[in-house]
């Protein structure tokens, strides 16, 4: 019998493992660690990840969040741009 014409038990199913909400969280969110973005900031911070090879950009979105945690909740779009240069740093240079 296929899997998806199984008979119902009448238990709801259980959720998956792991932050349950992160299908339902913004793009910009998931990618910095639950910070606010605009669509301006968000662009910003694609863009440069998009000019790094795959393997790094994980890296490049830890350290840009890394960056914006110790600005607090209220950063503003400098603040952002220093973020994204700190953590381009090293790897621009080291994907050649």
């Amino acid at each position: 019998m296929h899997p998806a014409f199984k008979k119902r038990t009448g238990k709801a199913p259980k959720p998956a493992a792991g932050p349950s909400n992160i299908a339902r969280a913004p793009l910009s969110a998931v990618l910095l660690g639950m910070f606010a973005l605009n669509d301006a900031q968000l662009e910003i911070v694609m863009v440069a990840a998009g000019s790094l090879p795959a393997e790094k950009r994980s890296v490049f979105l830890e350290r840009v969040a890394g960056k914006l945690r110790l600005r607090g909740s209220h950063f503003t779009d400098a603040d952002l741009g220093a973020a994204v240069q700190a953590a381009l740093t090293g790897l621009i240079r080291s994907a050649a």
